[in-house]
């Protein structure tokens, strides 16, 4: 089955570029794998990850990344991509993955259905999509057709999926906000044998100098306080735990600036943004963990660099719960993953976060 033709923006009735409302239900973006696989729930012992996928890209230099000139990838290379980040999550067998930037119908991916490719070639027997970039033709650069956004993933059936709208940044023109990124934040609910364990799936604004980042993140912080029962929630923030030694000049600082879309990204006017979410919740790796007295030490928690020869440079990825978490990890080089040959540094360019989690009272 291939997910994109059965959404209602296949592209043979998509509008120019997708606009949604405040918040949608997206339950028709389910979707089952075509030979699922029996499993149990185990509440004592989930074992949950978390990974921006780069929707494909691997560590190609992308020219909005500040490095290179490539815009699209050959269906080569895009294959081969997906097919190492796949092997990689199956490797893990988590039973809830949270991902961003998952292609399913992309020019600028050779149309790989990411999403189709995750779901039927791991044990995660169930997906739910919800859109943040769609529409006929991107101009810029030939990018061309987009269809891309968020997935969660899980072994257990997914029962709703809520697209919830997080907007532009508010300083863009008006018309690169009508072709640009649609923020949103997704909410879907796993039954865990009778349980329910409602999942936020997170991925803000990250250019964005006029408090929009912080909207977003103090929106999708309303939505969790509004969850009663088990909560996981996770993703890609794209800002920095409180204690983060560094906040700017990173070594992999884009260098080439001109007509491209990624700026010098500092931490420096964020504050206390991520705050509230240690406050309140339950983080996977504990914030006493990270406050560390050096860059050095603080290096080992990293999820992201923009640089594919610069190791990893902040932190921007989370896992939070309500209930407790043992072995919280990033995965950054290959002897920290499971089977000691994949390279995280190669396959994206964020690292995955794992954790185990126990919802047991």
């Amino acid at each position: 089955m291939l997910l994109f033709t059965t959404l209602p923006f296949s592209v043979g009735c998509a509008p120019l570029v997708g606009h949604y409302e405040p918040r949608e239900d997206w339950s028709h973006a389910i979707f089952e794998a075509d030979q699922p696989v029996e499993a149990t729930a185990d509440l004592d012992a989930l074992v949950v990850m978390t990974w921006n996928l780069k929707f494909g890209g691997g560590r190609i230099d992308f020219w909005f990344d500040g490095y290179g000139e490539r815009a699209v990838m050959t269906s080569d290379e895009a294959t081969a991509n997906v097919e190492a980040l796949r092997a990689l999550i199956e490797e893990v067998d988590p039973d809830v993955l949270l991902a961003q930037e998952v292609d399913i119908h992309s020019h600028r991916s050779a149309y790989v259905d990411m999403a189709d490719t995750i779901l039927n070639g791991t044990d995660l027997n169930w997906s739910a999509f919800v859109p943040n970039w769609e529409g006929q033709y991107i101009a810029d650069h030939g990018i061309g057709p987009m269809t891309t956004g968020l997935v969660v993933f899980s072994k257990h059936p997914i029962t709703s999926n809520t697209r919830i709208d997080l907007g532009p940044i508010t300083e863009q023109e008006a018309y690169i906000k009508t072709f640009y990124l649609d923020r949103a934040l997704q909410r879907v609910e796993v039954d865990l044998d009778g349980q329910t364990l409602t999942v936020l799936n997170h991925h803000p604004a990250a250019y964005a100098t006029d408090g929009t980042k912080l909207d977003q993140i103090n929106q999708s912080l309303d939505e969790a306080k509004t969850v009663d029962g088990h909560l996981l929630s996770g993703g890609d923030y794209n800002a920095v735990p409180p204690g983060s030694l560094r906040l700017s000049e990173f070594a992999d600082d884009p260098v080439a600036l001109d007509e491209r879309a990624v700026e010098i990204v500092t931490y420096e006017d964020d504050g206390p943004i991520m705050d509230p979410w240690y406050e309140a919740w339950n983080p996977a790796i504990p914030l006493e963990d990270y406050q560390v007295e050096t860059e050095e030490e603080q290096q080992v928690f990293h999820t992201h660099s923009i640089a594919s020869d610069v190791f990893w440079t902040r932190k921007l990825d989370f896992l939070f719960s309500t209930g407790t978490w043992t072995d919280g990890r990033t995965l950054q080089k290959p002897e920290d993953t499971p089977g000691g040959a994949l390279d995280p540094m190669a396959l994206s360019d964020h690292c995955p976060m794992v954790g185990t989690l126990s919802l047991e009272d």
